[in-house]
Order: C-alpha cells, then sequence, then structure tokens
C-alpha cells in the first residue's frame, strides 16, 4: 500500500528544517538550532537584548551567548550593536529572513498536527483597515465559526504602514483593506471583495441637499470631515480639486470615522467624500444625502490580501480558502 503524502505544512515544514540543520557548504549549519532562530527574530522585534531575554523568559547573557554561537557559525555578525539598541547587518537580515519562514513553518506544522487529533483549532489573525469589508469578513466569520467552532479568531486594527508591516512579519495571516497602488503592485497576493465608485454626500438638512446640480467650486466653501490624509478618499479628492486648481477645504473636520462623521451629519450642515456603500451605509436617509456631482476616474476596491513568501497556517489558509469560494460563488457582488 502507497503511504499518503503528508500535508502540504508537514512537508514544507520538513523541508525547511532539513535545509537549516544539513550543510551545504563548510558552514557548520549543524550547530543551528530552532532556539536560535527565535533568538534571532526576538533580537529583531525588541531591538535590544535585555528585552529580548525578557520576552523569552531567560537571561540576557543566555540571549548574548546563543547569538554569538549563531555568528560564530557564520564567522560575523548578525547585528550592529550600540548603547541599548541593535540593527541588522546584510547577513542578518538574510537570516531573518530564514528564521521567518523557518519558525512558521514549525508552527504550521503543530496546527496540522493539532488539527489532525483533535480538529482545527489555535488562534486566527485578520487585519482589518476597510470599514466597506465588515459586512462580508463578518459573514465569513460566522461561516468559519460554525466550521471550525475551536479556531480563535482576532481581529486587528491600525494603521495601513502598521497592518502591512505585521502582515509582512506573519503576525497577521490576512488582511482586508483597500487595493492601494503600493498593494497592487507588491508581490503580496490578493483577491478582490469589492469595487465602488466615489460619491459627495451631505447631511440631509445641508443647503446643498435639495439641488438638482453641484459645482466643485461651491464644495471647497462648504464644512467637510476630511477624510484622513493618505488615505484613498483623501488622495482623490486632493487630485479631483487640483484638476480644477481649487484649494482643499478651509473649513474641516479632520475625520475617516464613520460614527463620528454620522454623528456630525445629524447635528448640523456638513459634506464628505465615501464609496458609494459606505454612503448607503452609513449616510443615507435620514442622517444625509449623496449629492448630483460627479467625482471622476475614482474607484474604491477593497481586497484580501496575504504574503506567499511566507507560510500560511492551516486555520488562515482555511479560512482564506472559504472567502475565496464565498468571492467566486456570487455572494458578494463588485
Amino acid at each position: 500500500m502507497t503511504r499518503p503524502a503528508p500535508p502540504a505544512p508537514l512537508a514544507a515544514a520538513a523541508l525547511t528544517a532539513h535545509s537549516v540543520l544539513t550543510p551545504r557548504t563548510g558552514l557548520q549549519l549543524p550547530t543551528l538550532k530552532l532556539r536560535h532562530m527565535r533568538i534571532v527574530l526576538a533580537v529583531h522585534e525588541a531591538d535590544n537584548l535585555t528585552q529580548a531575554a525578557a520576552r523569552l523568559h531567560v537571561s540576557a547573557a543566555a540571549v548574548s551567548k546563543a547569538l554569538a554561537e549563531v555568528e560564530e557559525v557564520f564567522g560575523e555578525p548578525l547585528f550592529e550593536r550600540g548603547r541599548g539598541w541593535v540593527r541588522l547587518t546584510p547577513l542578518g537580515e538574510a537570516v531573518l529572513s530564514c528564521a521567518r519562514a523557518v519558525t512558521a513553518e514549525m508552527q504550521g506544522l503543530a496546527d496540522v498536527v493539532d488539527g489532525l487529533r483533535s480538529g482545527y483549532q489555535g488562534e486566527l489573525s485578520l487585519g482589518l483597515r476597510a470599514i466597506s469589508t465588515h459586512p462580508f469578513v463578518a459573514e465569513t466569520i460566522t461561516e468559519f465559526s460554525r466550521l471550525y467552532p475551536q479556531v480563535r479568531i482576532s481581529l486587528v486594527e491600525g494603521s495601513s504602514s502598521h497592518l502591512r508591516e505585521l502582515l509582512d512579519d506573519g503576525k497577521i495571516q490576512l488582511l482586508f483593506a483597500r487595493l492601494s497602488t503600493d498593494i497592487v503592485q507588491s508581490r503580496l497576493a490578493k483577491a478582490m471583495v469589492l469595487s465602488d465608485d466615489v460619491v459627495v454626500a451631505a447631511s440631509a438638512g445641508h443647503p446643498l441637499a435639495s439641488a438638482t446640480s453641484v459645482r466643485w467650486k461651491d464644495l471647497v466653501q462648504q464644512r467637510w470631515c476630511l477624510p484622513v490624509a493618505g488615505t484613498l478618499m483623501r488622495d482623490h479628492l486632493q487630485q479631483v480639486l487640483a484638476a480644477r486648481h481649487l484649494p482643499l477645504p478651509a473649513h474641516y473636520v479632520e475625520t475617516s470615522d464613520m460614527a463620528m462623521v454620522s454623528a456630525l451629519f445629524a447635528l448640523g450642515p456638513w459634506v464628505t467624500l465615501v464609496p458609494r456603500r459606505v454612503a448607503l451605509r452609513h449616510l443615507a436617509a435620514p442622517t444625509g444625502t449623496v449629492l448630483p456631482v460627479a467625482v471622476p476616474d475614482a474607484r474604491d476596491s477593497v481586497g484580501m490580501i496575504w504574503n506567499e513568501a511566507l507560510p500560511m497556517r492551516p486555520t488562515a489558509r482555511l479560512f482564506r480558502d472559504l472567502a475565496l469560494r464565498r468571492l467566486t460563488g456570487g455572494i458578494t457582488r463588485t
């Protein structure tokens, strides 16, 4: 009888572990252990040996000794050291990349074994940046929790740069965010969840709410809930105004928090720029209305993003595949 192949993460983990332990050059790689990889990761993340030791619950001397063992193998330092700080050398960058892959593979191996023994469990961390994906993510979580009730899901929010860093480091496995230019042009894998046009919305009692036509030069004179700098909506607005040689509004509250925008709309005359689906969800009557003004060449696309350069944990792969099935099944429309 032919023995079935192990699950992909198991085979990959075995291969990766073997590559760490088997020499291919004159380097004494068999002396490297998984604990060495974990220490390299901890020192990089903590920025100094003392904090790394605290994270690993060992002494600073033990961390220093283990790091010296790794550097002895390669014959040169992995970190530049200063008073209270460390910084990766080029060699350190290469070893760090390997350390991330090895530790992720070994965690994947543990997850596979646990899943085979007692059903999939453990933790799954998802990054959330685009509010418009919340309904889709909530529905997917509900179905996933029904299928895999022992998996604990953590939702992580933050700035785009912070979540991108977490994704690169493998601290979140999937990110739901706008498909910005840097994301689209990166090597990250992605799948579009939805796409929509962009509109200008005004509070229901705003003088422009009943207008049959609105001009941009009139809009910049209004009080704005101005999207936060660096967001896709702020970029769209700046491009539209620049094309018309108009300045940014002078009177505004800077926020992209839809709960705050909705509260302001209920209390006074405000306008803002949002994807149409967000306007319909958060700023529809009796709170607000969409104004009759075109926002040219503006599309708002959001998607699910993952890092194929790192091994994906089984629970993350199950969630991703479920989300992709829901998308291709026509549950979510673009």
